[in-house]
């Protein structure tokens, strides 16, 4: 029975969780990196998904972590089988010693990113920001309308 989405940032929050095979949809890097602190094996199939598993890949400075086919869009005729040992090789190097330094580096962006969230980060400071001028463009055009009416 399916009963709608898989609590995925609880699941990926979980001590056994050592990695996360992700398509690269912005929300999985979103939760898995940021949230959870959990390094990436990336997969992306289509659009956007390349250009945020660049991101992944160089923000963790894991070159060679990511699986080598690059024809799966669902737009092409032909379609690329992963080999299973090709599969097993990187997972092998990312749960392995390899694994390390990217786990370090993924829990090191975690908490970059909780402090740009954080009351006084960088983040946060802009998003109050852009509370503050909308809250006073609806505050001005509220007045001119009041002023029109009298």
């Amino acid at each position: 029975m399916v009963r709608g989405w898989a609590p995925q940032t609880a699941i990926l929050a979980h001590k056994a969780v050592g990695g996360f095979m992700t398509q690269c949809g912005w929300n999985a890097v979103l939760e898995s990196v940021a949230t959870a602190g959990v390094p990436l094996l990336t997969w992306p199939l289509v659009f956007e998904q390349y250009m945020n598993e660049r991101l992944v890949v160089e923000g963790v400075g894991r070159e060679g972590l990511e699986f080598v086919a690059r024809r799966r869009s669902t737009m092409d005729k032909e379609r690329v089988v992963v080999p299973a040992e090709v599969i097993e090789k990187v997972v092998f190097r990312f749960m392995g010693g390899e694994g390390g330094a990217v786990r370090s580096r993924v829990k090191e962006l975690a908490k970059m990113a909780c402090c740009a969230v954080a009351k006084g980060g960088g983040s946060r400071n802009d998003f109050d920001c852009l509370i503050g001028e909308l809250m006073a463009t609806k505050e001005l055009q509220m007045k001119k309308e009041h002023e029109h009416a009298n």
